[in-house]
């Protein structure tokens, strides 16, 4: 079993950050989760201007694989949009690139969907902060494997 808990990702930008670690794995290695990967438990934080948020967040590490392609795909181009969306729906997060090296953070999170309280947020950030979180999340695919798991 690797080691836990693991920063899945953080990713900073000038007026906040989103950060989310892996606490638990569920189903490793021999299981797998209908959202693909491994089904997963960890914190979410997320930092925007004078707001915050800091909760409990169900995810997959397929999902989490899905968001690294996409962001590296958009981080080589420069261009782009990286979307990591959860079957949950709790969180949605949208990082778009441009040609100027400028990347925008937007999204949304509602720890519980019984409650209307729900945090937009919008980072602004640049592709120098982007590579360290492709880093991150090459390790987190590295452990896991891919929408498959690491077992094929």
């Amino acid at each position: 079993m690797p080691q836990l808990p693991m920063l899945a990702f953080l990713m900073t930008g000038m007026n906040g950050s989103i950060q989310l670690t892996i606490e638990e794995v569920f189903g490793y290695p021999h299981e797998m989760s209908y959202g693909g990967g491994y089904g997963a438990k960890g914190s979410l934080t997320i930092r925007s201007g004078s707001f915050s948020a800091n909760a409990p967040h169900y995810f997959t590490t397929g999902e989490l694989y899905s968001f690294y392609r996409q962001l590296q795909d958009c981080y080589n181009r420069l261009m782009g949009t990286a979307t990591l969306e959860n079957t949950e729906r709790e969180l949605e997060l949208q990082c778009e690139f441009n040609k100027f090296g400028h990347v925008v953070l937007t999204g949304s999170f509602q720890a519980n969907p019984a409650e209307k309280n729900i945090l937009h947020f919008e980072i602004k950030s640049d592709q120098t902060q982007v590579k360290d979180t492709l880093s991150q999340l090459k390790s987190v695919y590295e452990t896991f494997g891919d929408n498959k798991g690491i077992l094929r």
